[in-house]
């Protein structure tokens, strides 16, 4: 599997950090994305960091200071370029090492209501418009 994506609510607890790497580690998943964290910008390195050893990580703090997204990958197999980064959005070219297959990556958490959601439906729509053509995963 190349990617998985949850909504794990509440990544300071043990028990949810050992589900994620179980899932990555059973899965051999190389790109993840973890929504509704509920982890401070404050705690976000040390936390990452440990979370699977030698991952890269990145969140949307400074969009949204609760940072509700992160997207993590094993950089010994794919890199990461974000391309956009909003409240409700992370999107970015996907790139595998080996066989310099590039796919874009959208991983979204919607606000609760329709009006502020309203940002991100156009963030979509314009990245379909764009990507038609491409391999799109979200």
């Amino acid at each position: 599997m190349i990617f998985g994506c949850w909504n794990i609510r509440g990544l300071m607890n043990p028990a949810k950090q050992a589900e994620v790497r179980q899932f990555v580690r059973l899965n051999k998943i190389c790109c993840v994305g973890i929504l509704e964290t509920k982890v401070s910008a404050a705690n976000f390195n040390n936390l990452s960091f440990g979370l699977i050893p030698g991952w890269k990580w990145m969140s949307n703090y400074e969009y949204a200071s609760r940072g509700r997204i992160w997207v993590g990958w094993n950089p010994s197999l794919v890199g990461f370029n974000a391309i956009l980064c909003s409240d409700q959005l992370i999107h970015g070219e996907l790139k595998f090492l080996y066989s310099g297959i590039i796919l874009s990556l959208s991983v979204a958490y919607g606000e609760h209501t329709y009006v502020a959601r309203r940002p991100l439906w156009n963030h979509l729509i314009n990245l379909s418009l764009v990507l038609k053509e491409k391999p799109w995963m979200n």
